[in-house]
């Protein structure tokens, strides 16, 4: 958790807080206290990646310009688009998928004839 505060510190202009010495203690959110908590601000909102199938993440170009940016400390999700009764699978196959290639990116699905979205807590 020390290496990833102040790496995130080091690496980015967001206000970071952690459990740590040298860091503001993490304010309560809806979950309980996070181990650490940056503040992005409104001019740094998360980028989110939405595909249609698992697979076109697994492009070789499309790795490499995820790597990108969870190396640079961009906070990225994903979020499949698929029907409703197929989200489970769908969230399944994807964070398989991006484990396979050594990235962890929060992974959610989304039906938008339904405007449903299951597995965010974003």
């Amino acid at each position: 958790m020390e290496l990833i505060a102040r790496d995130l510190a080091t690496r980015t202009p967001w206000r970071v807080h952690a459990g740590i010495e040298g860091f503001p203690p993490p304010r309560l959110t809806g979950r309980g206290v996070p181990d650490i908590l940056c503040e992005r601000g409104h001019d740094t909102p998360p980028i989110a990646v939405e595909v249609e199938l698992p697979e076109t993440l697994v492009r070789r170009d499309t790795i490499r310009r995820l790597r990108d940016y969870v190396d640079a400390a961009v906070d990225i999700r994903v979020a499949v688009i698929a029907d409703v009764d197929e989200h489970p699978d769908a969230i399944a196959d994807t964070c398989r998928m991006l484990d396979c290639v050594g990235l962890a990116i929060p992974v959610a699905a989304i039906a938008p004839d339904r405007s449903q979205v299951t597995g965010s807590a974003w």
